[in-house]
């Protein structure tokens, strides 16, 4: 009944018994049915193997690429450390000239958060222009902080536009009062304004090279290999309708992760001017300055400068408790010698009163973290 079709036994049925000179020839005229569908497959195969190999490469290239940066990155934001049998150079023991607490993560990470802004207040208030008293609710041992201005003048005290700009936003006036939670909730979002402030002044210092070219260059290039991607796998779905065969979109699918890599390398390359380094790497020397103090090399009477200049870049480094333990060991010393250290504490009022210094400055890092807790959740509670 049914006719059975005897093919040519001399046509190759599969890839590998094709040769090269039968697949460079463009299907000659006398080629039969089915050796045209054995070297369109044979083709199509070889295809695939190209661009997955292509595709296994360029994820490759672009993985050893973003975690060099990302390892860059890191050493980026250690201190440098001395090599033994060069000379040690002088400790770094102040900030650098012009850089504020609030700065610090800008200048190092390349990032602003309301972290920053928080701790600009607590700088602030160390410097006179408000003072922060601990509001104890009596039904629950959480806390909100009451912030308010002092009477000296912003004229003539050289702050930074950001720190003009939040004083303003916050306070309405000499004397007026608000609490943290109502400026962190608030409809004028103070805190995300004075945030994006403060990384323009930042950026505006001459640390940063202007504009986003190296943003745009890595952007740019992994648009492009995101785009050929996209492409290919266009093409390698209409394979797949024809043949069922899904493996033909492995090499472009790879293809488009290198590109997103290769996008994401402009934000992990650093972006700092020379001028931007040589402040980070004196704003990371006076870190460990901070990192190496010790009881016992801080003089009695330099405790209250040393905590008053410290506190809020320790804030910023996450070291404050550190700070704390050690100048809280210089008071203990000089009670034991009758002797008594007034650091100034005055700008921060908690309901317990005179406390060691250690607990004292949890205390300020607590108004620091809740007040960003409270920031990412917009509109919680302490």
């Amino acid at each position: 009944m049914h006719k059975l079709i005897d093919i040519d036994k001399s046509i190759p049925t599969d890839c590998s018994q094709w040769t090269s000179q039968q697949a460079s020839e463009r299907f000659p005229p006398r080629a039969s049915s089915a050796d045209r569908v054995v070297a369109e497959v044979c083709i199509v195969d070889i295809l695939a193997l190209v661009v997955l190999i292509v595709g296994i490469g360029a994820v490759a290239a672009a993985s050893t690429a973003v975690i060099r940066s990302r390892r860059l990155r890191a050493d980026d934001e250690q201190a440098p450390v001395n090599r033994p049998g060069l000379i040690e150079p002088e400790p770094v023991t102040a900030s650098p000239a012009g850089l504020t607490p609030g700065m610090v993560n800008t200048l190092l990470r390349e990032s602003t958060t309301s972290r920053d802004v928080l701790i600009t207040l607590i700088d602030l208030a160390q410097r006179g222009f408000l003072s922060i008293t601990v509001l104890a609710h009596p039904d629950r041992p959480a806390h909100d902080w009451v912030l308010t201005r002092t009477t000296k003048r912003t004229d003539g005290e050289g702050l930074h536009g950001f720190e003009h700009f939040l004083l303003n936003q916050v306070f309405a006036g000499p004397d007026d009062s608000v609490t943290l939670s109502s400026v962190v909730t608030s409809t004028g979002q103070v805190l995300s304004r004075t945030k994006r402030q403060l990384r323009d002044d930042t950026m505006g210092r001459g640390w940063f090279q202007h504009g986003s070219t190296v943003d745009s260059r890595w952007g740019r290039v992994g648009g492009v290999v995101i785009v050929i991607g996209l492409v290919l796998a266009v093409l390698g779905v209409i394979q797949v309708m024809a043949t069922g065969h899904w493996g033909v979109l492995a090499g472009p699918v790879l293809i488009v992760v290198a590109g997103l890599e290769l996008a994401s390398l402009g934000r992990l390359m650093s972006k700092r001017t020379d001028e931007g380094a040589s402040t980070r790497d004196e704003l990371l020397a006076y870190r460990r300055h901070l990192d190496s103090l010790s009881a016992e090399q801080i003089p009695i009477e330099d405790a209250s400068g040393i905590l008053h200049d410290s506190l809020s870049y320790a804030l910023a480094f996450d070291t404050a408790e550190q700070l704390g333990q050690v100048i809280e060991q210089v008071v203990d010393r000089a009670e034991r010698w009758g002797a008594r250290i007034d650091l100034g504490l005055d700008w921060f009022r908690s309901p317990e009163g005179d406390r060691p210094v250690s607990a004292f400055v949890v205390t300020v890092a607590g108004f620091v973290d809740a007040g960003a807790r409270l920031a990412d959740e917009r509109g919680g509670e302490f």
